[in-house]
């Protein structure tokens, strides 16, 4: 146990200070302090005993404040052990007196440079794009200069090396914790939160120095920096993608935004390798249908259901129907409270995971009742149902490096969904400079109140694995489902035959339970009906993918355009009776 006695405190965020501070002194505690904040502590009746006395320096404002708190005698009282008898002899003859305790928060070197990326780094603008300002100007550097904190590191620093004798305080936050474990041991603190301290200390000042060299590489070279942080780190039970691998997770302290990381798991065993990843293309899939009742249900990373509805149940069953026997074993993200209807829905059926903003009472009491049968099946919530940040970006690991990129968040280049559906007009990639037709480019137009479903179509088609094919239909006003998929293909031909044959079975089944006499004359119906669509996540090179697509009998097919063959395609599509689209937005995904 550490007794605290005497206590540094020097910080630049005030924010309950002198709560603390008081509880300090009335705890017999000396405080010693620097500048503003002894003179903060003073103005509210605490008594403070000058650093000067400590550091030996005769003023504390020499060359602007910079050396206030560095000195030999001050870093040494940081630094001597107390369990050396020549240490406490040399201190002793030097007059160094014993610090238990140091409480610092840095100069805002982080929120001033934060300020200061209008002048150089990223700004989207309201396609999502980045757009480069230049580098940053003389003052602003001055500024950032000027926001270095030097004394205050090297007494974290200092004090952190000798955790066993002197508690590092850098975080407000950590104020309450202490006064409760000081009052339970008559004024110190034990081994634990010593060890906690002193890792959070070192965790601030390598954050801070990671800050202001991204800041300086940044804006003085225009090196390009990325350092990342990730915490909380735990071994994964099991195995990893496969038996024979061992996998971790890690969790972003900074991130906000709806993740499964971040999520709280209320029912199920523990989360594996290959549930964190399906269970975040479900949840950055299903977060595209914000603001909407819908339902994503992922099989490897993929959304083989997709839908909205009128209730969750509804849109539950429209997607279940876009691949029932691929939603055997998958994992499901909801936009809305997961409700009782639902967990009956689902009672027959083998689901690894769940997440939803939140889960009903009596949805959670039925699940757990289901017994042995559901005891595996794991539920988190993940709270408001919000889209993701358009401004962060995503970041890959390869061996030997990262790539990132822009969230993809453009679907097309037009000013909206309303000129999609007129005759073609030449528009420009802001980014790549491309010149691209975008609208209808053959005879004929859908109506223009389908520009929901090709809303959705595209949102879809951006999570399946390239190549992506996808067939969506509007089974009632302003509802929507996938019928079928083809992905993951390297020919983009057969995805489109496997979205056929999907999209062809299904409407098969939904005949059937119809009771409908002639099963082929509906589906055939169905699919040629202006509610129908055909997405494919980038151009086709050849005819023959629309020579496939009219096999499937869909009559309205979109795709970026761009592709040398344009001409080839746009006449397969006319010879088909095919209203052909381009939006000019590409929607790979690898």
């Amino acid at each position: 146990m550490l007794k605290i006695k005497t206590a540094v405190i020097s910080v630049s965020d005030k924010g309950g200070i002198v709560e603390f501070a008081k509880f300090l002194a009335e705890s017999g505690v000396e405080i010693i302090s620097t500048g503003g904040t002894g003179k903060l502590l003073r103005e509210n009746g605490i008594s403070v005993t000058p650093i000067r006395e400590i550091t030996g320096n005769e003023k504390d404002d020499y060359f602007d404040g910079r050396m206030k708190t560095i000195s030999f005698n001050y870093e040494s009282a940081l630094l001597y052990k107390r369990d050396n008898p020549k240490h406490v002899e040399q201190a002793g003859k030097l007059g160094i007196p014993r610090i238990d305790m140091v409480v610092c928060n840095l100069y805002p070197f982080e929120a001033v440079t934060r300020g200061l990326s209008r002048n150089y780094g990223t700004d989207p603008d309201k396609s999502g794009a980045v757009r480069r300002f230049g580098t940053v100007p003389e003052a602003d550097l001055d500024k950032a200069v000027e926001n270095i904190d030097i004394g205050g590191p090297c007494m974290i620093r200092a004090a952190a090396k000798n955790y066993r004798s002197v508690a590092t305080v850098v975080n407000p936050a950590r104020y309450g914790r202490i006064m409760d474990e000081m009052k339970k041991n008559d004024g110190a603190l034990g081994e634990d939160i010593l060890e906690e301290l002193m890792i959070e200390a070192y965790e601030r000042t390598a954050d801070y120095d990671a800050a202001i060299h991204e800041f300086f590489a940044r804006s003085l070279k225009e090196q390009q920096v990325k350092r990342l942080k990730y915490v909380r780190g735990e071994q994964l039970g099991r195995y990893a993608e496969n038996w024979h691998q061992k996998g971790w997770l890690y969790r972003d302290p900074a991130s906000d935004e709806p993740s499964v990381p971040g999520a709280r798991q209320i029912h199920g065993g523990p989360m594996g390798y290959n549930n964190y990843v399906d269970a975040e293309a479900a949840l950055n899939s299903m977060l595209e249908l914000h603001g909407t009742t819908a339902v994503s249900i992922i099989k490897h990373t993929n959304p083989c259901g997709y839908a909205t509805g009128a209730t969750l149940r509804e849109a539950f069953e429209r997607a279940w129907q876009g691949d029932p026997v691929s939603s055997f074993g998958s994992v499901i993200a909801v936009t809305r409270p997961f409700d009782l209807d639902c967990a009956k829905f689902i009672e027959d059926k083998f689901v690894e995971v769940i997440l939803a903003p939140s889960f009903e009472k009596d949805a959670l009491e039925f699940i757990q009742g289901l017994g042995k049968t559901k005891a595996g099946l794991r539920l988190l919530e993940y709270g408001e149902a919000r889209p993701l940040d358009p401004r962060k970006h995503n970041i890959r690991g390869v061996t030997g490096g990262l790539l990132e990129q822009e969230r993809d968040t453009l679907f097309y280049l037009c000013d909206s969904f309303a000129e999609l559906v007129k005759p073609a007009a030449e528009h420009t990639c802001a980014n790549s400079g491309k010149k691209l037709r975008v609208g209808v480019v053959t005879k004929g137009a859908p109506p223009a109140e389908r520009a929901g479903l090709f809303d959705f179509v595209l949102r879809h088609v951006k999570h399946v694995k390239s190549n992506a094919i996808c067939i969506a239909r509007e089974y009632e006003p302003g509802k929507y489902q996938i019928l079928g998929m083809g992905c993951g293909q390297p020919n983009r031909k057969d995805s489109v035959m496997l979205s056929g044959m999907r999209a062809r079975d299904n409407l098969a089944l939904e005949a059937k339970a119809k009771g409908v006499d002639n099963v082929e004359e509906y589906v055939n119906a169905e699919m040629a009906g202006d509610h129908v669509v055909l997405a494919s996540d980038a151009f086709f090179p050849f005819r023959d993918g629309l020579d496939n697509a009219a096999k499937t009998g869909v009559k309205y097919v979109l795709e970026p355009g761009g592709s040398i063959r344009d001409a080839e395609v746009i006449a397969a599509a006319e010879e088909h009776g095919i209203c052909l689209m381009f939006t000019g937005v590409r929607k790979f995904t690898h």
